[in-house]
C-alpha cells in the first residue's frame, strides 16, 4: 500500500478513524454525521473495547470545532484531585500548588471534552459537573475570575445509565443533560461480518503478517468478549510470535490460544439449565430479541412482527439490554 487512498479504498472509512462494511455501522455512520455538526451532549453506550473513545474522536473531527479533544476517564480520577484538574486551579490555592494550573473545563474550550466511564464519578462530583453544564461557567479553585466553559461534552459507559439512575446510583438530571443524542455502539458479535475486515486492516498495519483464509475464518466464527480491542490484541500477538508471514488457523490457535468455536445454541442452552429459575424467562427473553433484530438487520418492526409482539416492546429491551437502534 503505497498511500492513504489506497488504504481506505481496501478498508473504507465510514467515520474518521472507523472502518466497516457492516449495514448497521453505516447507518450508525449516518447517525453520527448529522449530530456531530450539533452542539448537543453525545451519549456513548458500548460493551468494553467496541472503541467508544474512538467514536468521539471521529465525532469531534466531524463536528469542526476549533478546540481539541479532551479525554478524562472518569473511573481513574481520584476523589481529592477531581476539582483540581476539572476546575484547574490559582498559584497558591493549596499547598503544593506552585503554579497556576488550567483544568478540563478550560482546556477543552471551543473543542470537545470526552468523560469515558462516566458511571463511575461519585455522586457528589455528578453534582459539580452537572452545575457546570447547566450554567456553562466555572471558576478554578482559589480563583475570583468566572470564565466560561464553550466545549461539547460527549460521555461514555458500558454500564446502562438508565438502570443506575433507577437504583440512585447516577443522577436522574445529569443523565438527561449528557444524553440528548443517545448512541449504542454495536458489539463485534453485532457486526461479526466486519471481523475479517479488522483483522486484516489490523495485520497490514502491522507490516509483518499477512492472515490466510482458513485464519480469517477462524477469527470470524470465534467470540470475542473483550470485542474489537480483544481481536487487536491477538493480531498484535501474531505479529510478534509468528514464525511465518503466512498466519493460518493452526497457528492462530498454537500462539493466541483461539479454538474451534463450541455450539453456540448447546452452551446456551447449558447455561440457561444451570441458572436460577428466577433468570431463566428474562435471559430466553432478551436471547428471542436480540435475535430477531439481527435477523432483521435492526429493523425494529420487522422485529416486532417475526416476535409477534409491539413494536415498542422491541425499543424498550432494546434500550435495556443496550442492542443498536
Amino acid at each position: 500500500m503505497n498511500s492513504r487512498s489506497d488504504f481506505t479504498e481496501v478498508f473504507p472509512e465510514i467515520l474518521p478513524g472507523i472502518i466497516s462494511q457492516n449495514p448497521i455501522m453505516i447507518k450508525l455512520a449516518g447517525y453520527l454525521k448529522k449530530i456531530s455538526v450539533s452542539d448537543g451532549a453525545v451519549f456513548l453506550n458500548g460493551e468494553t473495547g467496541t472503541g467508544k473513545e474512538l467514536f468521539a474522536n471521529a465525532i469531534h473531527q466531524l463536528s469542526g470545532r476549533l478546540g481539541k479533544i479532551v479525554c478524562v476517564n472518569c473511573g481513574a480520577i481520584p476523589e481529592s484531585l477531581f476539582e483540581s484538574l476539572f476546575f484547574g486551579h490559582e498559584k497558591g490555592s493549596f499547598t503544593g500548588a506552585d503554579r497556576k494550573q488550567h483544568g478540563f473545563f478550560y482546556q477543552a474550550n471551543e473543542g470537545t471534552l470526552f468523560l469515558d466511564e462516566i458511571a463511575e464519578l461519585p455522586l457528589v462530583h455528578q453534582a459539580k459537573l452537572l452545575r457546570v453544564l447547566e450554567s456553562r461557567k466555572f471558576s478554578r479553585i482559589g480563583g475570583s475570575e468566572v470564565l466560561e466553559f464553550t466545549g461539547r461534552i460527549v460521555s461514555a459507559s458500558h454500564q446502562s445509565l438508565v438502570q443506575l439512575v433507577e437504583e440512585k446510583e447516577f443522577r436522574e438530571d445529569l443523565w438527561y443533560r449528557l444524553n440528548l443524542f443517545e448512541v449504542v455502539i454495536p458489539s463485534l458479535h453485532q457486526r461479526r461480518d466486519d471481523i475479517p475486515l479488522l483483522a486484516r486492516c489490523f495485520a497490514v498495519s502491522s507490516g509483518r503478517i499477512t492472515l490466510a483464509p482458513c485464519a480469517l475464518q477462524l477469527l470470524q466464527s470465534s467470540e470475542w468478549p473483550g470485542n474489537i480491542r480483544q481481536l487487536k490484541n491477538v493480531i498484535d500477538k501474531l505479529t510478534v510470535l509468528a514464525d511465518s508471514q503466512y498466519v493460518t488457523a493452526d497457528t492462530i490457535k498454537q500462539l493466541a490460544m483461539i479454538t474451534e468455536p463450541v455450539d453456540c445454541a448447546a452452551r446456551v442452552a447449558k447455561e440457561i439449565i444451570d441458572m436460577p429459575i428466577t433468570n431463566k424467562l428474562k435471559t430466553i427473553y432478551d436471547a428471542l430479541i436480540e435475535q430477531a433484530v439481527e435477523i432483521s438487520n435492526g429493523n425494529k418492526s420487522e422485529a416486532a412482527r417475526l416476535l409477534g409482539v409491539h413494536r415498542k416492546v422491541i425499543e424498550r429491551r432494546m434500550a435495556q439490554i443496550h442492542i443498536v437502534r
